[in-house]
């Protein structure tokens, strides 16, 4: 059921004075909920450590948050349109997809009505290779045997469009496997695969595993080619591993990534955009505390939303009493 909510605008007047005391929109009492993605992902402490943080001030907006798990971006996006969801947390490719009709929206066209409240941390494309390969560019897993994730997952997507970019096909390789992250981590680590995939917040836990236990070493995805698909896919952001995160990884390793955007329905007013907004950035150094991934999160990229889709005028209102152009 969609929440509803609802604004009290109080105004009082000192009675038989000439000066008037300002009116000031209030949230009433009401609950925000947020779509997020599986537990095990980023999007689900995401999406719990804004509900924390705006139900810190609850006695003051009268608001209540929680989180739910999703079973991915594509239905998030649906339950905005459809006001089942409050706020969504989506990749930055995904939303582009949607605002443009493409991708998985073809069939219902653009949408058009969604707005970003703000971004969240990168999800990078991360590919890991056996170490005594010595395989240390995306151009040399060319003739391995290599996992490159279960159909529609995001890191099959983005691999398919790196293979692309480089002429590579599926002929060019000994195995080409199609796994979850979990399985190909097992196959790795009994030497059935050469090469695996993700697309991953950092730290990520299964990156850890496999290179401190497998002997796994990260692959710079870089390069003129990249560069062009970087060019050509514009919701892609180039992207650090930072060196030393992980085991035998002291090289920090360049690659690419989409960001996570936190996403409002078109039924959330301006008062309320503004409140989560806030919520975040009045507390922001106990925001990033919150969770590994959100450390090195800066005010300056979480404000440069992207997407395609407009920032909320309830969060630009915030943007600007804080001086930050989105």
């Amino acid at each position: 059921m969609p929440s509803q909510h609802r604004i009290a605008v109080l105004c009082g007047v000192a009675a038989l004075s000439t000066i008037g005391v300002a009116c000031a929109p209030v949230v009433t009492r009401s609950h925000v909920t947020i779509g997020t993605a599986s537990q095990t992902g980023i999007y689900y402490p995401l999406g719990g450590s804004i509900c924390r943080l705006l139900n810190l001030d609850t006695s003051r907006h009268g608001l209540g948050c929680s989180e739910e798990p999703s079973s991915g971006s594509v239905p998030n996006i649906e339950s905005l349109r459809r006001g089942r969801l409050d706020v969504g947390i989506v990749p930055s490719d995904v939303l582009a997809d949607a605002v443009a009709g493409e991708g998985s929206f073809i069939a219902q066209g653009p949408t058009t009505e969604l707005r970003i409240l703000f971004a969240g941390p990168e999800e990078m494309l991360t590919v890991v290779a056996r170490k005594e390969l010595g395989i240390r560019a995306v151009a040399d897993i060319r003739g391995t045997r290599i996992s490159v994730g279960n159909p529609g997952s995001r890191q099959r997507a983005n691999i398919d469009r790196v293979m692309a970019s480089l002429g590579l096909r599926r002929s060019d390789f000994i195995d080409v496997r199609e796994l979850s992250p979990a399985e190909q981590n097992r196959a790795f680590c009994v030497k059935e695969l050469d090469v695996i995939v993700y697309s991953v917040g950092h730290p990520s836990g299964l990156i850890h595993d496999v290179t401190r236990t497998c002997h796994g070493i990260l692959v710079d995805v870089s390069g003129p080619a990249i560069d062009q698909m970087l060019w050509k896919y514009r919701e892609y952001e180039r992207a650090v591993i930072p060196g030393g995160m992980y085991a035998d990884n002291p090289a920090e390793v360049r690659t690419f990534g989409v960001r996570a955007v936190v996403v409002s329905s078109p039924r959330v007013p301006e008062t309320l955009a503004y409140e989560i907004t806030r919520a975040v950035f009045d507390n922001f150094d106990a925001f990033r505390r919150l969770h590994p991934a959100f450390e090195g999160l800066t005010t300056a990229e979480m404000v440069r939303a992207s997407g395609r889709a407009p920032v909320h005028a309830g969060a630009i209102r915030y943007y600007r009493e804080r001086g930050w152009q989105p």
